[in-house]
């Protein structure tokens, strides 16, 4: 069943396929015209001019309801007129709707409208007539035949209104995608380019502390034994070269700690989230259904780059916790000023055998902790009551580390 949809869909992807649809949607009705008789009753009592008029219809309709919308609405209506048929009057109404053009959309509904009108209004009658094309007990002036032929003439109307609704709400779906996944692009890139500062930090630590402090005792040493009066010249010798080749190993040491605290961007630019970015991935976590409520102070402002970025990434690292860890996916962000300070405060709903610690390794709130604090704030994250909360207190100008260029939003 699927493949027989994908199959009739991708059918109709085809131009031509549509035209042949449309051409036949008005020439089906007035073949069975002719085979029913039913065309001795229309202003065209004529076999062959009702089917010449028809198939001149249809093809007209067909081909050139798109670049001469116009034209094809004046054929449409000139053989309804003659024949009877509101088939090309249906297939015009749907097809200039679908390109928003209302002026021959709303000349072919009026057209259809325009007989049963006058006769419910003007001649009002309780003869029995044709409802329908096969039908000849019901009634068709009055306000039954009014209302049938009124839904017939807004339903192409509505069709076509549907189906640009459908395109609308798919590209915008498409659009959302693409910015969530251009989000998410530069989320990994974030995440990784942390990941490598944060290891070429510690890697530099480790050579200074262990490496340093050692290579720094081997000189140390070897230069107090070749002043050493005990010592013989050749281990004299020998130590001052083991000082030379040290000091040189030190020099080279300090040129590898250089590339080591080097930015890691090409262009020598780190770059980073701002609060404007925070409204997007509230946005992506809400779609992944967490309960996030987000309320701003428009005190807050414009921060520092550095207090922006970290702002986001502490929200980050939340909602990340909180899918991954709460017993109930809800959170709920504030963020304040007050003073030349910006207060962040996330708060969760604690599992019931979470109230003491929460799972995992903590290792991402403590890098966060520690980067507060080079900013010259603070980050507490402790539970309290029934909820986890996370409380930030930053600088609200630019501190601590150099600034860079925020990330910016996804162009819509």
């Amino acid at each position: 069943m699927v493949w027989v949809m994908r199959r009739w869909q991708h059918l109709f992807r085809s131009r031509r396929a549509r035209d042949a649809m449309a051409a036949l949607v008005i020439a089906g009705p007035a073949a069975v015209g002719l085979l029913t008789g039913l065309h001795r009753l229309a202003p065209t009592p004529s076999p062959g001019a009702f089917a010449v008029i028809s198939v001149l219809c249809a093809v007209v309709v067909g081909l050139w309801r798109r670049e001469r919308d116009w034209v094809a609405t004046a054929v449409a209506c000139a053989t309804f007129v003659l024949t009877d048929l509101p088939y090309p009057i249906y297939v015009m109404t749907f097809s200039v709707t679908r390109r928003r053009r209302w002026a021959p959309a709303v000349v072919n509904m009026a057209l259809v409208l325009l007989w049963p009108a006058h006769e419910t209004f003007f001649q009002p009658a309780a003869r029995t007539g044709r409802l329908f094309e096969f039908e000849t007990s019901l009634p068709a002036n009055g306000i039954n035949g009014l209302v049938y032929w009124a839904l017939a003439a807004v339903a192409p109307f509505v069709m076509g209104l549907a189906k640009n609704s459908l395109e609308e709400a798919s590209a915008d779906r498409e659009r959302h995608a693409a910015q969530s996944a251009e989000r998410q692009q530069r989320l990994r890139e974030s995440t990784l380019r942390e990941r490598s500062l944060t290891e070429r930090a510690r890697l530099a630590s480790m050579m200074h502390d262990g490496v340093g402090h050692h290579v720094s005792v081997m000189v140390t040493t070897a230069g107090a034994i070749s002043v050493d009066r005990a010592a013989t010249e050749s281990i004299r010798r020998r130590c001052e070269q083991i000082a030379d080749v040290g000091r040189q190993a030190i020099g080279q040491l300090g040129e590898v700690l250089d590339v080591l605290a080097a930015p890691a961007e090409a262009d020598g630019v780190v770059a980073r989230f701002g609060l404007g970015d925070v409204d997007d991935l509230v946005a992506d976590y809400r779609s992944l259904g967490v309960e996030v409520g987000y309320a701003a102070d428009p005190a807050v402002g414009s921060c520092g780059p550095t207090t922006e970025d970290l702002c986001y990434r502490i929200v980050r690292e939340s909602l990340t916790n909180v899918l991954r860890h709460a017993h109930e996916p809800r959170a709920d962000i504030r963020l304040a000023r007050a003073g030349d300070r910006v207060r962040l405060t996330v708060t969760s709903p604690l599992a019931p055998g979470d109230r003491a610690s929460l799972p995992g390794t903590g290792r991402g709130l403590r890098l966060l902790t520690e980067e507060a604090a080079l900013a010259g704030g603070s980050l507490t994250a402790t539970p309290s009551g029934d909820v986890f909360a996370l409380v930030a207190d930053l600088p609200s100008g630019s501190c601590g580390r150099d600034a860079g260029r925020p990330v910016g939003r996804s162009a819509p």
